[in-house]
């Protein structure tokens, strides 16, 4: 058995037609939120990690142009004759080098990256949720301003109607200064309220545009779209310590730690590495003396292959403290693994009983309001029959008043704790929410990247 939202009719509170629905409002967000836009962008530059951890398994090769004058003037010889030497040389090499064991470090240094990217992901993912939930709480707010107002607007207008009709009767003799001024200090206290709500809408409003990038509409939509929630907190908790990002980026920072710890143990082991290096070198001399010139020319080449092993010895503890260093990151990150999974059964626990709370609030408060719509009825009919007080009718319109904000604001609470059960399980996402979107895959972009050389 799961429950499922209840929709609970707008009439309740007004009966104006709207226009924007929640998905509509994440649709917008997940195409023009920057903070989202920003992240994917981050993302797709942290890809680059792969191609740098696999640059260990490839050759480097390097090449290699010199080319220098030299001009030799010395004094006098022990025969008076001068002499001028005057050479050019150029030159060219290439080297190239490929390591063949560096004590694993390589492989583990790949296999680092590619936890860190996946927890890159899951930090996207967490933030996608964020980010959605709170579009959906701006939106939430929008609605519940817009339905403040339109309660404002019913509240003024029944106060004034029954200021003129105090004012009216006052005047005819049918009726007391109290009663008049009671029926005015409510109806001054209805336009108060009124100017309140607006200046609400207005800030409600500018939130709005600021997460979803699109320009707040008039009127939006009763959230009533229909999200399945698990029949129990257990249930709840055994998707979300599955599919919660929050689990998966704990999940990858230790095993991300464990692969550190064998990137460091290699720095502690000999490396092999293949090198093969090939120059040639030309130079051209001049020699000038007692006015006639000699030339000569010299051309050099040079090819070398070897292997080079590398055992390092001592490097000043550095190393070594690295890998004890990385030894105690893992115990680190274990616990915080163990951590984020205690948090994550508290906040299903806190979470699912807030919600069925939310829902028993909201569902007692329409009753409540329908109950206080009677009463005002009746005790309008009340008074005209001569047995209430136009005071008593104030009372108990200013009670409904109260009765259709709470009203408000426990629909508004219901759908903002079943949203967060929703994030709680990893689906407040465009792909778990199915919105008509081009899904950004960051897994597409990092398939590209990972062959780059």
């Amino acid at each position: 058995m799961k429950y499922k939202i209840i929709f609970l009719s707008a009439s309740l509170l007004f009966s104006t037609s709207y226009s924007l629905t929640v998905r509509d409002a994440l649709i917008a967000a997940y195409k023009n939120n920057k903070e989202l836009l920003s992240t994917r962008q981050a993302i797709i530059a942290k890809h680059e990690a792969i191609v740098q951890a696999k640059g260990g398994f490839r050759p480097q090769i390097n090449a290699k142009l010199t080319s220098s004058i030299s001009k030799n003037m010395p004094n006098q010889n022990t025969e008076g004759v001068h002499r001028y030497n005057f050479d050019r040389n150029k030159g060219g090499s290439i080297t190239a080098s490929q390591n063949l064991f560096r004590g694993g470090s390589d492989l583990a240094g790949v296999k680092k990256a590619e936890h860190d990217i996946s927890n890159y992901w899951a930090q996207l993912q967490d933030k996608e949720q964020e980010i959605f939930l709170n579009v959906i709480k701006a939106y939430l707010s929008l609605y519940a301003k817009f339905a403040s107002v339109e309660v404002y607007k019913a509240n003024l207008a029944f106060t004034k109607q029954q200021f003129d009709s105090a004012s009216a009767k006052r005047a005819i003799g049918e009726e007391t200064v109290t009663q008049e001024s009671a029926a005015e200090a409510k109806f001054r206290d209805a336009q108060s309220k009124l100017e309140n709500g607006i200046a609400e809408l207005e800030a409600a409003k500018a939130g709005f545009e600021q997460l979803t990038g699109m320009v707040a509409p008039e009127y939006v939509d009763h959230p009533k779209e229909l999200i399945e929630v698990p029949a129990s907190a257990e249930l709840l908790q055994e998707v979300a310590l599955k599919e919660n990002p929050k689990i998966t980026q704990a999940v990858e920072l230790w095993a991300s730690a464990k692969q550190d710890k064998k990137v460091q143990t290699g720095a502690l082991l000999p490396s092999l590495d293949l090198q093969a290096s090939t120059s040639k070198n030309i130079t051209k001399s001049k020699i000038s003396a007692q006015g006639q010139n000699a030339k000569a020319n010299n051309m050099a080449y040079d090819n070398q292959v070897g292997l080079t092993l590398t055992v390092p010895l001592y490097e000043a503890g550095v190393n070594r403290s690295k890998r004890r260093q990385a030894s105690e990151t893992i115990i680190q990150y274990r616990l915080s693994v163990e951590k984020t999974q205690q948090d994550l059964v508290r906040d299903c626990k806190q979470a699912y009983r807030t919600y069925v709370a939310a829902k028993t609030n909201m569902e007692t408060t329409a009753k409540q309001v329908k109950a206080q719509e009677v009463a005002v009825e009746g005790t309008t009919q009340e008074m005209n029959a001569g047995t209430k007080t136009m005071v008593e009718v104030l009372y108990a319109q200013s009670q409904l008043l109260e009765a259709k904000l709470a009203l408000i604001t426990a629909i508004q609470n219901y759908y903002t704790y079943l949203y967060q059960i929703l994030s709680l399980q990893g689906k407040l996402t465009a792909t778990g929410l199915e919105l008509p979107v081009e899904v950004f895959n960051p897994e597409t972009n990092y398939n590209e990247v990972k062959g780059y050389f």
